[in-house]
């Protein structure tokens, strides 16, 4: 096991989920099938099955713990707790499959309208790390457009069967113009199941720069016979670290992610790092790999002048603390000043005027009090009296 008292004061079943959410490449599965073997040792006889279940579930791992499970030779699991880890693999490997489909059509459509679309994640991120598309779970989709292509995607979308989600209303001009530059993404629900898509113009971390750099790196792909744009090496690292920092790193799933790239050794870390510094988000590629040598035991790779000296405590100790927490926490201002706060640290581009921004804007204001444009200024002063009373519709909908 790893040499960390962070992981060693954990229980035996959280050390196994560790463990078990990442599928080792084979110069790195001996170790693997030690660690998984002395997580169960370390229990005796007295394993907790159940909590190791509600952990994978927590960390959105089945199809890859039960992969990384089944190549222990001679591991004996409860008959009961192997049904429901065979059940939670079967199910996530259907659901990869049905988002395979849905995505060769949109990829399909979006060809013919002349869209062109980058992938983020999900299925072919699965198979580009594990020659697999069944082995990470994903909840949605989540596609890349150009900002001018938005409207057209959206209705391309839409002529498909995608539906915008919930939280989408007409906004006006001036509106649409505070979403276009403080959110990242529109939320499309499919009607004929229970699909999702997010359709991203950019993600929150970058500058318009940033943006335009990606899509210039992208290299051009196929994926059942049609088109698309796949992030280079370097985009598709750098946009891991910063999203599963962004998030606390609170799910197991992104740091195996990690791991597996860092273990097979797919990218030089020191061009990794030189790109990261031209960006400004070497914090953020510094704290993962610490973090997969604290979670895995993953050595640090040699970087001179050991950079990670200076590197702010906050990184580190906060995605610790929230791997560890029995459920995810809702997204709420404490979190969002956390991400704020991370952002900050590890990608301080951005102004104080735009995170200010960002902080500020809420689309459920906008649903709340529907202003004219001419009076767009007045939800800043107002932002307090709309957040009360948000809270205080939401409480009497709930009784």
């Amino acid at each position: 096991m790893p040499e960390s008292s962070w992981l060693q004061s954990a229980t035996p079943a959280f050390r196994l989920m560790i463990a078990t959410s990442w599928l080792a490449p084979a110069s790195w599965r001996d170790k693997q099938l030690e660690t998984i073997r002395e997580a169960i040792e370390v229990s005796g006889a007295g394993l907790d099955w159940m909590e190791y279940i509600r952990l994978v579930d927590r960390h959105r791992t089945p199809a890859i713990s039960w992969a990384a499970l089944s190549r222990v030779p001679g591991l004996e699991i409860p008959e009961q707790a192997k049904k429901e880890l065979q059940k939670r693999s079967d199910a996530c490997r259907l659901q990869a499959l049905r988002h395979c489909m849905l995505l060769a059509t949109v990829l399909k459509n979006f060809n013919r309208a002349g869209i062109p679309v980058m992938t983020m994640k999900g299925p072919i991120l699965s198979f580009e790390l594990y020659a697999d598309i069944g082995l990470r779970q994903s909840h949605d989709l989540d596609l890349v457009v150009m900002p001018e292509d938005l409207a057209k995607a959206q209705n391309c979308l839409e002529n498909m069967g995608w539906r915008p989600d919930a939280s989408w209303f007409p906004l006006t001009p001036r509106q649409w113009k505070s979403v276009l530059r403080n959110e990242h993404f529109l939320g499309f629900v499919y009607s004929q199941g229970d699909c999702f898509i997010e359709l991203h113009w950019r993600n929150f971390w970058d500058t318009q720069s940033q943006v335009n750099d990606r899509w210039a790196r992208s290299i051009f792909k196929l994926w059942q016979g049609s088109s698309y744009n796949a992030m280079s090496p370097t985009d598709l690292v750098l946009d891991l670290c910063i999203h599963g920092g962004m998030h606390g790193w609170n799910r197991a799933k992104w740091l195996g992610d990690m791991a597996r790239i860092h273990a097979e050794g797919r990218v030089d870390w020191q061009d990794m790092f030189d790109q990261a510094s031209k960006t400004d988000q070497k914090k953020a590629l510094l704290a993962s790999l610490r973090l997969l040598q604290i979670v895995y035991g993953i050595p640090l790779p040699d970087l001179p002048g050991n950079p990670w000296k200076n590197l702010p405590a906050f990184l580190i100790s906060n995605p610790l603390r929230r791997l560890k927490d029995p459920v995810v926490p809702e997204i709420g201002a404490v979190q969002l000043l956390r991400r704020i706060y991370f952002e900050w640290l590890a990608v301080p581009q951005r102004t104080w005027r735009d995170l200010v921004a960002e902080f500020l804007h809420r689309r459920e204001h906008f649903r709340v009090l529907h202003l004219p444009d001419r009076f767009f200024w007045a939800y800043t002063p107002l932002f307090p009296i709309l957040l009360v009373w948000r809270r205080i519709l939401r409480y009497w909908r709930e009784i």
